[in-house]
């Protein structure tokens, strides 16, 4: 298998090319790859996200942002990296950066999410077959979540996690194995 954003933008239109895709199904990468997909997923699983939505004009951005409070996360919907995103501390900044850093299109829209200061970035790898975990390793980003732009420093095995929250990890990271098929 091979990881990154550019496979996982490809593998859609492969598919609809009729080129065999190996590994995971393209349409799982598709609802992983879109925010409504995904959340609509987690909702579905009981899994807990914090709030967002996504927009093609900036007046309802700002809109939003100002009804969940700054910092917000501010990203392209379609992407899995962490590509163009940036947290946004105010106002002049969410101006900024919509008009020169994120792209905002009506097929995939700038998605935000209320930033939750102080969060821990953790990331699950892992291999499977027919949504059965076989191996995995869970890692720890050093920075804060939301702060990278698709290049982070990780701790693995994560140094950091309390048992409870590795639990917490592996119930989610089975529960979204199995509903993606992978």
């Amino acid at each position: 298998s091979v990881g990154g954003q550019t496979p996982n933008n490809l593998a859609p239109k492969l598919d609809q090319h009729g080129v065999k895709i190996m590994g995971t199904a393209a349409r799982s990468i598709d609802a992983a790859e879109d925010r409504s997909k995904f959340s609509a997923m987690c909702d579905d699983l009981g899994i807990d996200q914090p709030e967002w939505s996504q927009f093609i004009k900036y007046e309802d951005a700002l809109a939003f942002a100002n009804k969940v409070s700054f910092p917000v996360l501010v990203r392209p919907s379609y992407v899995l990296s962490g590509a163009a995103m940036r947290v946004i501390d105010d106002e002049t900044q969410l101006k900024s950066f919509l008009s020169t850093s994120a792209v905002v299109e009506q097929d995939h829209p700038v998605v935000i999410s209320k930033y939750i200061s102080g969060a821990r970035e953790i990331e699950f790898d892992a291999v499977a077959h027919n949504g059965q975990l076989i191996n995995y390793a869970i890692s720890e980003h050093v920075e804060d979540a939301g702060t990278h732009s698709g290049d982070a420093t990780l701790l693995l095995p994560a140094q950091r996690l309390n048992m409870e929250t590795n639990r917490r990890v592996m119930h989610i990271a089975t529960q979204l194995c199995r509903a993606l098929e992978i």
